[in-house]
């Protein structure tokens, strides 16, 4: 009997593991596949024709001996196919190309840049998860009641706020009438560790508001119906707090679907970002990627798009290693 138990739970594992490595997998698949159609959409969307790109680089004082010169240096009288699969060789290679702007190498302008932006994002995402969460915990006790009607309605409002009037708005009350936070955020390139941190701050909260609303939603629901498990109820039947059985047994059984909203959410994280940096004139890849179109700047253009692709399928892999490690049911296969 203990022999076909022992086999029994190994042929489990062993096909647990299987199943992971096969999902695993197919995420890194179709996240690889994700990138080349990003990549594709931006490099046929910003490339024109040889001469153009010339012009660009060039400036408009440029000869025709000049540009001719640029085109045939650079091959870019190839077919665009051509073209584009030499920038993606060289951009996996590291070699994203030169600024015409700063004459520097793309990736040593824009890296710097990247760390920020990753930063913040993650920063942005904490503050989402935590407040949401803490939210969610205190309106599953209260649902229909008063407290709970009043939070839902709030999130509602800031959800379908655009993020420059949340950034304006939190400039205003913070920065302006308060006094208490700094609504420029270049205190991130030259200011002291804790100029650096209050920097972070109002753009992190702007981008969180952004996910807020979606998180409390969708973990008031979550941990209600979860609360009606028989597990759940039975916990509380033998004297458990009600909020205890909220804390230890709802919640990391409720976590799934909420970390699934924020992984959702993260989209428009990464849209904000562009708005929010600029609001705050935080030195991300938002920032650098409006200056970048504002001055044809194609190469830039290019790596920060790739960059942001990148930044969003690391960041979903981060929430699904998350919300692996935070539900018993998946660690359990299932099992409560």
């Amino acid at each position: 009997m203990t022999t076909t138990s022992t086999v029994a739970k190994t042929g489990s594992r062993s096909g647990s593991v299987w199943r992971t490595t096969v999902k695993v997998s197919q995420q890194l698949g179709s996240m690889l596949l994700t990138l080349l159609i990003i990549s594709m959409l931006a490099f046929f969307g910003t490339s024109g024709s040889g001469e153009n790109v010339a012009r660009s680089v060039l400036g408009r004082e440029a000869t025709q001996l000049q540009l001719d010169a640029y085109i045939a240096e650079h091959s870019l009288d190839d077919p665009l196919i051509v073209r584009y699969g030499r920038w993606l060789g060289s951009f996996v290679l590291g070699d994203w190309g030169v600024s015409p702007q700063s004459q520097r190498p793309v990736i040593n302008d824009i890296w710097p840049r990247a760390e920020n932006t990753l930063i913040l994002a993650l920063v942005a995402m904490v503050i989402a998860t935590v407040i949401g969460l803490l939210a969610s915990v205190y309106m599953a006790q209260r649902i229909g009641k008063p407290a709970d009607t009043a939070l839902l309605t709030t999130s509602i409002v800031i959800a379908s706020m655009p993020e420059f009037v949340v950034a304006f708005g939190l400039v205003m009350i913070f920065g302006v009438w308060l006094g208490w936070l700094p609504v420029d955020s270049t205190a991130v390139i030259y200011g002291t560790p804790p100029e650096v941190a209050r920097a972070y701050i109002l753009p992190a909260l702007a981008l969180a508001l952004t996910v807020i609303p979606y998180v409390l939603r969708v973990g008031r629901v979550a941990m209600a119906e979860t609360l009606m498990e028989p597990y759940a109820r039975s916990a509380i039947l033998q004297g458990l707090s009600r909020r205890r059985v909220l804390w230890i047994n709802v919640l990391p059984n409720a976590s799934g679907p909420i970390i699934n909203a924020i992984s959702l959410n993260l989209v428009y994280v990464l849209g904000g970002v562009i708005i929010v940096e600029n609001v705050f004139g935080f030195p991300g890849i938002g920032q650098a990627l409006v200056a970048a179109i504002n001055s044809k700047d194609t190469n830039s253009v290019l790596a920060i798009t790739m960059l942001l692709g990148i930044l969003f399928i690391l960041l979903n892999l981060l929430t699904d290693f998350v919300a692996v490690l935070a539900n018993p049911r998946s660690r359990n296969g299932g099992k409560r």
